[in-house]
């Protein structure tokens, strides 16, 4: 779902709901309602007000979280990388090949998850998990002899390992979408309140934007909660700048 969209898409509704309403009043020559009547329906409306507000600040919080949470994993991710990167330059000329390796499965896990930049790869440099088996590979197939390079070699097959849950928590969060039908349902409950809105304020341009100003203020909270909900795709995403940086002290 696009944020901007969705943002656009649920100012457009609420607005016209509020046009609806006066126009519903206007049109059906009820131009002053009982008293009664309006406060039933202002008690009514702020019900639902406070729900959907409640529901749509709950689901904004909670994805602006796991943005964040998406953000660190980068960071951790991008630190592991780095490194395993100089467990193996202490391992030596038998380390290269690894290093090697892991600069093709970090450059096409980059590729990966932002599609938009554009890591120097390989020819084949098709499938991260072929590029982690072929790391995996190069690892376990150094050779050095007892000492200081020996240890190397075992912390690069630790640190390997948590390299790979690092990046299957990058995976878990890509392509994160909120449902369309919880956006739907708030949207559709605040409709009903700008609607009732109409119908009890008075008809004017005064009040028209006041509405529409509200109604802006809205589609921008859906926008959010939209834009949050996929950390690498939209408006707002997840830098790759400390995945570039990563590269960088890759190919030193």
């Amino acid at each position: 779902m696009n944020g901007a969209v969705a943002g656009m898409v649920a100012f457009g509704c609420l607005f016209l709901s509020a046009l609806g309403g006066a126009r519903a009043v206007s049109h059906g020559g009820l131009m002053l309602l009982a008293e009664p009547i309006v406060t039933v329906m202002r008690r009514a409306v702020w019900i639902v007000t406070i729900m959907a507000a409640i529901m749509l600040a709950a689901l904004t919080v909670y994805l602006k979280i796991q943005f964040d949470i998406a953000n660190r994993d980068v960071l951790a991710f991008s630190f592991q990388i780095v490194d395993l990167d100089h467990t193996l330059r202490r391992v030596g000329a038998a380390g290269e090949p690894a290093r090697a390796m892991l600069f093709r499965y970090a450059a096409r896990t980059m590729k990966d998850v932002w599609p938009q930049t554009q890591p120097r790869m390989g020819a084949n440099d098709t499938h991260a998990s072929v590029l982690f088996t072929g790391l995996e590979t190069a690892v376990i197939a150094i050779r050095v002899p007892e000492g200081e390079a020996r240890e190397a070699q075992q912390a690069a097959r630790s640190q390997l390992r948590d390299v790979g849950r690092a990046r299957w928590t990058l995976d878990e969060r890509t392509g994160r979408s909120v449902s369309p039908w919880m956006v739907s349902m708030l949207v559709v409950w605040f409709m009903v309140t700008f609607a009732t809105l109409g119908v009890s304020s008075q008809r004017s341009r005064l009040a028209l934007g006041v509405l529409g100003v509200c109604a802006g203020v809205l589609g921008s909270a859906v926008f959010l909660a939209v834009e949050y909900a996929d950390p690498y795709e939209g408006v707002i995403i997840v830098s790759s700048a400390p995945m570039r940086d990563a590269l960088f002290a890759l190919s030193d």
